[in-house]
């Protein structure tokens, strides 16, 4: 027998085997991401408008929402944008501009809304921030654009365009400041929301869409000029007036229906509302004289309102959780507490004990273990909804016992892959060495016997 081709053969067989090794001990076994879906209440009428996105601002729970991400033509909201974008790039509002008569140009042969601002008329930012957003005159949406736009209103579409994306708005694109129809001028419920929550942030923003009425008083063309809010919702008297309602924007076209983007405000609850291409016309084609988008804005808040409240589902420093504790002598568990208070926006008729807490935790934890350390989180869940999550950590300090830490990490290091790895080599090893000693010994032998012959 050749000892080389025994020797190369056995060591062979060792690095195959090594390697099976690694390969099925270093494999673990991966969790698969379970999605949580939300569902809400909804509401117990027909929401008959086309998009609808409806959030909680205090929590920002979506509480309704209707193909928030459907291309959409947003009329008269997209001046929601234009004021965001004057906002932020005047920082002089009682600068003056003078209208240019080709920004009327496109508005000719067009029942259009309008302020009553002249051609060559010379108005404030500030007037014409209001103009443009209570009466929802779309020539001063142009003034306005124009201004910023250094004297270019596609430049200032592009700024709308650019704003939005930064927003996150992925469905988005502007081509006028005023929102008259154009097949290239969209957004989605949920982009709109985007815009208004941001508008709603810029200082001054909610002054020019929360009163009724401005007074512009004596100009160079008017002897008296006043501006009324397209939005009859806030007007008292109206047969729409809802008190709760703060701002925002109306806007009508054929091609997008009655819109109507608000923020609303009662017991405390404060919500913001885009409902998007509510019913012009009914089945037979005549047109609707009730302002559907009012009464469906209505009808919303007033289901909000009544079906949820923030409640507080967990206390800080409530025990809620134990888990296997090791290296601690006479002490198997360790208690956990919630680190923080948690509230949120569930439905009224819920009490809190029907949410019920998961604990993702590790499978034990090691002492020592300050008290405070976080050990893991508990997620709150609500009918099979994740409503939210709060840290949990340690309720008391634990201290390690120095001989059961050393027993502890013995057998830790046993059960490595490179100790078993390392001692089954060793195994392995000791046998090639044996199977070696031997076949020498037989060797040697037979080498013996032919030497005494």
């Amino acid at each position: 027998m050749n000892f080389k081709n025994i020797k190369l053969k056995l060591v062979s067989l060792i690095v195959c085997v090594g390697v099976a090794m690694s390969c099925v001990m270093s494999a673990g076994a991966e969790g698969e991401e379970q999605q949580l879906s939300i569902e809400g209440y909804q509401p117990d009428f027909e929401v008959t408008a086309d998009a609808v996105y409806m959030v909680n601002l205090d929590t920002g729970k979506v509480v309704y929402e209707k193909n928030a991400h459907k291309k959409i033509y947003p009329a008269s909201t997209t001046k929601i944008m234009t004021a965001a974008l004057v906002l932020e790039n005047v920082e002089d509002l009682d600068q003056t501009v003078t209208a240019k008569a080709y920004l009327y140009d496109e508005f000719a042969g067009l029942n259009v809304s309008t302020g009553d601002i002249r051609a060559g008329q010379t108005l404030t930012v500030n007037q014409l921030l209001y103009g443009t957003m209570l009466q929802s005159a779309n020539e001063g949406a142009n003034i306005l654009a124009d201004f910023v736009g250094d004297g270019s209103i596609s430049k200032f579409c592009e700024m709308m365009t650019e704003k939005a994306k930064e927003l996150g708005c992925e469905n988005t694109n502007f081509v006028n400041p005023h929102g008259l129809y154009n097949e290239n001028h969209y957004t989605t419920a949920y982009d709109m929301y985007l815009i208004t929550k941001y508008a709603m942030s810029i200082p001054g923003f909610m002054d020019y869409v929360t009163v009724p009425v401005y007074d512009v008083g004596k100009t160079d063309f008017h002897d008296y000029l006043k501006w009324i809010t397209t939005n009859k919702m806030m007007i008292e008297g109206s047969e729409y007036y809802y008190e709760p309602i703060r701002g925002i924007k109306t806007g009508t076209l054929d091609e997008a229906g009655k819109c109507f983007i608000s923020s609303a405000t009662k017991d405390g609850y404060n919500y913001l509302l885009v409902l998007m291409g509510a019913p012009m016309y009914d089945e037979d084609g005549n047109y609707i004289e009730e302002n559907t988008a009012f009464e469906l804005t209505e009808q919303l808040y007033e289901w909000a309102f009544d079906t949820f409240q923030i409640k507080t589902v967990m206390e800080e420093g409530k025990s809620v959780h134990d888990v296997p504790l090791k290296l601690c002598w006479g002490k198997d568990t360790l208690n956990l507490v919630s680190a923080e208070d948690f509230t949120a926006l569930i439905p009224s008729d819920y009490d809190i004990t029907s949410v019920q807490g998961v604990a993702d935790v590790p499978n034990f934890v090691k002492a020592p273990i300050e008290k405070g350390e976080e050990i893991g989180r508990m997620k709150l869940m609500l009918s099979n909804e994740e409503i939210g999550s709060v840290p949990l950590v340690a309720g008391e300090s634990v201290e390690a016992n120095p001989i059961l830490t050393v027993i502890y990490y013995v057998e830790t290091v046993v059960k490595t892959f490179w100790f078993k790895w390392l001692a089954t080599f060793a195994v392995v090893l000791f046998g090639i060495y044996m199977i070696v000693c031997a076949v020498r010994r037989r060797n040697m032998r037979k080498y013996n016997r032919i030497k005494r012959k």
